[in-house]
């Protein structure tokens, strides 16, 4: 392939990610072009929401529901070995 090839193809696979840490948690909220999500790890918690703002937001509120899937990631993150044992 020629350059002008290559940075076509470059360009048409390149998407803009863009990560923010939540203050005082575990997770980081990922906006793409479609929109935004929060994550845990390698592990998406959350729906695509609009702006990042609205994952902020839900991502705050600490309800059962997210207990139970962020123990579930942990325990699925140990059953992988990524989690250091010693």
């Amino acid at each position: 392939m020629n350059k002008v090839v290559d940075e076509k193809v470059m360009e048409k696979n390149t998407e803009m990610v863009k990560r923010e840490d939540v203050p005082n948690s575990p997770f980081v909220v990922v906006t793409v072009e479609e929109g935004s999500f929060g994550t845990l790890g390698k592990w998406r918690i959350t729906e695509l929401h609009e702006n990042s703002a609205e994952v902020f937001e839900e991502l705050s509120i600490v309800s059962w529901d997210r207990v139970i899937q962020v123990m579930t990631l942990l325990i699925q993150a140990n059953d992988d070995g990524l989690i250091n044992k010693k």
